[in-house]
């Protein structure tokens, strides 16, 4: 009789500590580990925007292989290298950064695949318009060392990519260069390092 209340304890007390998830926060300081970039090729003219200005914070399940997230970009800070492209940018008759500088992805869904490769469903706000995004996401979890103290991370590591892409057009970004010097589909990657120590 023992046994079987014994293994249905364990049975029950197993999910519950195999619920864990922890809660780490994008290392803004990390200007040279966070980047996201907008790759824009055309026939007549290609350029790749980059920021390192990247925020937010998830939640992550190590047992589980699963988790949440919203993570911003500050879309004012993005250069291309041109600082007149990147003025026309912000402006009202592009992406509007000047008056809505923030592009923020929010997960819905986040599901293994194989080793650190997830499909991720969420959603892209920018521009004041929200659309459903789809992408693959590599996530690799780190735990606090000497390796990650050295280099200012505190406690667990996770380290974020993913690649996706973005039409403008479905975000309300009309302008007469795009088609021409600016494609409507651009390619968006990203890449970040969160910590649970802050």
């Amino acid at each position: 009789m023992k046994r079987p209340i014994l293994l249905g304890l364990l049975t029950l007390a197993l999910p519950a500590a195999a619920a864990a998830p922890v809660t780490y926060t994008v290392v803004t300081a990390a200007t040279s580990l966070n980047l996201m970039t907008a790759e824009s090729q055309t026939s007549v003219e290609n350029f790749t925007g980059r920021t390192s200005k990247v925020s937010g914070s998830l939640s992550y399940d190590a047992a589980a292989r699963t988790g949440t997230g919203t993570v911003s970009v500050d879309g004012a800070s993005i250069s291309t290298g041109n600082g007149l492209r990147d003025t026309h940018m912000k402006s009202a008759d592009w992406l509007n950064f000047d008056k809505t500088p923030a592009v923020t992805f929010k997960t819905t869904s986040v599901k293994l695949v194989s080793g650190d490769k997830y499909a991720v469903n969420g959603t892209l706000t920018m521009n004041g318009v929200t659309r459903s995004v789809t992408s693959t996401a590599t996530v690799k979890l780190t735990p606090a060392s000497a390796a990650t103290a050295s280099a200012g991370l505190k406690g667990n590591v996770l380290a974020v990519s993913t690649s996706f892409p973005v039409k403008l057009s479905d975000y309300g970004v009309k302008n007469s260069r795009i088609g021409g010097q600016v494609s409507d589909t651009l390619t968006i990657s990203l890449k970040f390092v969160a910590s649970s120590g802050g």
